[in-house]
């Protein structure tokens, strides 16, 4: 391998480390429908973050009411907006309310659990030692030593969050659809959120539900 080929392959491999430590990524872990649903899609959703986190509810509701907004749903609502203060309110509340109100869906999410993972990341420039090749002459081993790129390995946690999300119709509380999502390595609960609710968005737009 040239010394430039060995510069091309350090350069991808830390660009690779870069991408995928830099943003995180939501897949769906599992998904569900009530097969026998045959309602239109939803035109009026109250978005429940569960959670104890004040911030992190707020955060989370307001994200996921704008993309709901933006997709075209006429009214969107949070808990937030409508039960102001640090409490977590209770289903009677949130029952009373869309009841009242006239809203058809609540859509729920909850944290489910964290995930963390030791990986390793090997060195880069190699080891190979002995009487062989480059190695067996100090002028051939030496050139190709100063050449090489060399990183040492190197261990980093990963982390992944477990996220479900279920919308229930509001007259007869039954569970319509249910997701479950894992988004890996979110740097911070803005890039959590931000990736998570795109993929709720998208996969209930895909199963016609709103």
């Amino acid at each position: 391998m040239t010394t430039l080929h060995k510069h091309v392959l350090a350069l991808l491999l830390f660009l690779s480390i870069f991408f995928l430590t830099g943003c995180s990524q939501t897949t769906v872990s599992g998904i569900w429908k009530k097969s026998d649903y045959t309602g239109r899609p939803f035109t009026s959703i109250l978005v429940v973050g569960l959670t104890g986190d004040l911030h992190n509810r707020i955060l989370w509701e307001n994200v996921m009411a704008d993309r709901l907004r933006q997709s075209g749903i006429k009214t969107v609502i949070t808990t937030i907006g409508v039960f102001p203060g640090s409490k977590m309110v209770n289903e009677k509340e949130i029952m009373d309310y869309v009841n009242e109100n006239g809203v058809e869906g609540v859509l729920v999410t909850r944290l489910v659990d964290t995930r963390k993972e030791e990986v390793y990341y090997p060195p880069t420039g190699g080891y190979y030692g002995g009487p062989y090749g480059y190695y067996n002459r100090f002028n051939h081993y030496y050139s190709h030593a100063y050449d090489t790129i060399f990183s040492p390995g190197y261990t980093d946690t990963l982390t992944t969050v477990l996220l479900e999300t279920n919308l229930y119709k509001s007259d007869t509380r039954e569970l319509i659809w249910s997701m479950s999502s894992d988004t890996f390595e979110p740097r911070s609960i803005n890039q959590l959120v931000d990736s998570a609710s795109k993929k709720v968005l998208e996969t209930l737009k895909k199963d016609q539900l709103i």
